[in-house]
């Protein structure tokens, strides 16, 4: 059974929910307006608040709960269901690949990793909207900012700090690759979608 993990948490980390919360409770037309984002950023600013909170709660969980519930004696396991559901959020199988852009699920997943690397991300994380007002640039920023402190601390819950920093570093050129276009408009001094 523990070799189904990593599949568990990629299917876990496919569930768009804020499509499924936008179509439920809102206009159904999250992937038709703003950022067209399945994320939280995209459901808060199209959505509403409480819709694009939910969001934001959900996809964190997406990368917590794999991560801290389905932990195995084998490393190599435990670091693809690290990575997993990430990937899952960010090219969903149900949504022909077309996903979020996985910073929520980072969060979740480096939760159950770091609680304090989280914490401290966080904290990067809401300093930096507050200075910029930009989701995607407070986000990049915290996302790089967590390997630093990762790897500054090396506190983490689980063994093999090293290949769970690669997989990490990985994730994070992940997360910068799907941010390309908010990383175009910002040099060219755009609106960010």
């Amino acid at each position: 059974m523990r070799y189904f993990y990593p599949l568990l948490a990629y299917l876990l980390g496919s569930i768009p929910f804020g499509l499924i919360l936008s179509k439920m409770f809102g206009d159904g037309k999250l992937r038709e307006r703003g950022s067209k984002n399945i994320g939280a950023t995209n459901a808060f600013r199209t959505q509403g608040k409480i819709i694009g909170t939910i969001t934001f709660l959900l996809d964190f969980l997406k990368g917590f709960v794999p991560c801290y519930f389905l932990k195995t004696d084998s490393e190599i396991l435990n670091l693809l269901v690290l990575a997993a559901p990430i990937v899952g959020h960010m090219f969903p199988i149900w949504l022909k690949f077309k996903g979020g852009k996985g910073i929520a699920s980072y969060f979740g997943t480096l939760c159950a990793l770091s609680p304090f690397t989280c914490f401290g991300t966080a904290l990067i994380w809401i300093s930096m909207f507050c200075i910029t007002r930009v989701s995607a640039v407070a986000g990049l920023l915290s996302v790089i900012s967590s390997l630093i402190i990762f790897n500054y601390t090396r506190i983490s819950l689980c063994l093999g700090f090293i290949n769970q920093l690669y997989v990490l570093m990985g994730l994070a050129v992940l997360i910068i690759v799907k941010h390309h276009e908010n990383i175009r408009q910002l040099f060219k001094k755009e609106q960010l979608s």
